[in-house]
């Protein structure tokens, strides 16, 4: 039963959970793959142990990190809900495993009757924050506070006790300051024993520490997902002999 390690998959109904897992296909991620999105005949993704960078771009803009998606979130469905605005991209930060599942089976069960404006309304309203919570950070936070709620993000998006595969540069890209700014933070924080560093990983020591140094916009966040997950257990699903 590895696939309800991922808590998307684990919310949704027993019934569905058995139809659905003759369609998943067990993947292995590096770092650096990309995860197409946006084509007509693609694939859903239920991290278990890999960890996603998301990034929204519309209307030519470019693109804007926006979260990080592991074993608590599912990728790739915001096509399914008709959001044409705007594209979301994936690319594997921290190398793992993903249940994939065709996209078309996740439609074939999907009530779209059903599906209210006040539910799409809502999921619309979590990318504008999402994307409003990071112009916001960025402007008003400084790098400190900033990298550490890059590294609590990508952490909660880990199964227990796993290190954080992102190197100082990718850090810094993320947060929008320079490589040595990253590292001397690193490097304080490794010194007081929040983290613990090797090359090419980061371990969380103290976690309270940690949130203390990050700015309220790591909570903020937090509260996204949990919204995020309870819309998609209020989705109307279809549990019949359908394929």
């Amino acid at each position: 039963m590895l696939e309800l390690r991922n808590t998307y998959y684990a919310a949704l109904p027993t019934a569905l959970q058995k139809k659905w897992k003759a369609h998943l296909t067990l993947k292995e991620f590096s770092v650096g793959d990309p995860l197409p999105l946006n084509t007509d005949r693609g694939f859903i993704y239920f991290p278990i142990t890999c960890v996603a960078m998301i990034s929204i771009r519309a209307s030519g803009c470019p693109s804007i990190f926006l979260r990080f998606s592991g074993q608590s979130a599912v990728i790739g469905v915001a096509k399914i809900f008709h959001i044409s605005r705007v594209e979301l991209e994936a690319e594997i930060c921290c190398g793992g495993y993903s249940f994939a599942m065709p996209t078309n089976v996740l439609s074939q069960y999907l009530d779209d009757t059903m599906l209210s404006t006040d539910w799409n309304s809502r999921y619309i309203s979590l990318l504008v924050d999402e994307v409003s919570i990071s112009a916001y950070c960025a402007q008003s936070h400084n790098s400190s506070q900033r990298v550490a709620r890059v590294l609590l993000e990508a952490f909660d998006n880990l199964p227990f006790g796993s290190e954080i595969t992102l190197t100082h540069s990718k850090l810094a890209d993320l947060v929008g300051v320079r490589r040595e700014t990253v590292s001397l933070d690193l490097g304080k924080w490794a010194h007081m024993g929040i983290l613990c560093i090797k090359k090419g990983a980061i371990k969380i020591e103290q976690r309270e520490l940690l949130s203390e140094i990050a700015c309220d916009c790591y909570r903020q966040s937090s509260a996204s997902r949990v919204t995020a997950l309870d819309l998609w257990k209020k989705l109307p699903w279809v549990c019949d002999d359908r394929c």
